[in-house]
């Protein structure tokens, strides 16, 4: 058929995000699994089309992709496009909606709960033959202990949820959300970071990486939270001074953190959070179930042809302003 679209997909998609390419004979589909500079560069340059994991997609290989018409984005998050250089063309840039809303909070209170219940030690202590252990009293519940989530988007409401189911008090600190929405839902809100912390005993984090948000919680802020305080980051890694926790973790100024995303990804080898016994890690999977990875890779493609029927979902659009 004459006139296929290139759709470029640049990082490892669940398969089932390519059954719905199977019946589109106007699509030609170019797989990079494994992607590195040059190879993205080579063939970006005749993409109609783009659906990219984590792959940072600069201003240099936007340029060179001259026939570009979308550029799909598997996750909400979108720090590592130049969404600048995709206005300047009027390119819209989509992401997956609420579809790993629940995956994420579910990840979230995971760490939350083996931080509060000493998940790791417990079960180090019981492999080593430790059953004295029992006696350290070292868990703790997370009943009546107070939750300030930053971030009340759909993951921020969905983390907000578990957490009453628990019995936790529930803050919500978002200068993007109106105070009567956070109290229509029975949460208390804060002006800002500066109030709260002190009385915080888990902080979580649900923002986008932006100007304003770039390490957020930095050494002043941990220094106003308590030392027993334990903070959670399945966001991105940028928000959080990854040197004032370390120090803050070592010195004891908080109790614990729990830590999906990381400034770098993979952390180097030294990294010193690989090594802290108060610190529960995973390797940014926070949204990567088997059900959450199905259907993030289904609606990425959908927005791509979704574009090309032009129906596109402005609601799925992060900058709506080209359109």
């Amino acid at each position: 058929m004459a006139n296929k679209a290139k759709l470029l997909v640049i990082g490892q998609l669940h398969e089932s995000g390519y059954t719905i390419l199977a019946d589109r004979d106007d699509v030609d589909l170019t797989r990079l699994d494994s992607p590195s500079h040059e190879a993205v560069a080579a063939e970006i340059a005749d993409a109609d089309a783009v659906a990219i994991r984590t792959f940072p997609l600069g201003r240099d290989l936007i340029e060179r992709a001259e026939k570009l018409r979308i550029v799909s984005r598997h996750g909400v998050g979108f720090d590592n496009i130049d969404v600048a250089a995709l206005n300047e063309r009027d390119i819209p840039l989509t992401v997956v909606g609420n579809v790993n809303a629940v995956t994420v909070a579910e990840h979230t209170l995971y760490l939350m709960l083996t931080l509060a219940k000493r998940g790791f030690a417990y079960d180090k202590a019981m492999r080593d033959g430790d059953w004295g252990f029992r006696d350290s009293f070292a868990a703790t519940e997370l009943a009546d202990k107070t939750v300030l989530i930053c971030g009340f988007g759909r993951i921020g409401r969905g983390v907000a949820k578990r957490c009453a189911a628990f019995d936790m008090r529930v803050a919500i600190c978002d200068p993007m959300v109106a105070d009567t929405v956070v109290h229509a839902d029975g949460y208390t809100y804060v002006e800002g970071l500066a109030e709260a912390l002190p009385h915080a005993d888990f902080v979580t984090l649900h923002l986008p990486m932006t100007a304003e948000t770039e390490g957020m919680i930095d050494a002043a802020a941990l220094a106003l939270m308590k030392p027993t305080a334990m903070l959670i980051n399945t966001a991105r890694g940028g928000l959080v001074d990854e040197a004032a926790l370390v120090e803050a973790l070592t010195l004891g100024r908080i109790g614990g953190a729990g830590l999906d995303v990381f400034k770098a990804e993979p952390p180097l080898p030294g990294n010193p959070l690989l090594a802290m016994p108060n610190v529960v890690l995973s390797p940014h999977v926070a949204g990567l179930t088997v059900e959450c990875a199905m259907r993030m890779a289904q609606v990425t493609m959908r927005n791509v042809l979704d574009l090309l029927d032009d129906r596109l979902d402005r609601d799925l659009v992060v900058n709506r302003e080209v359109l």
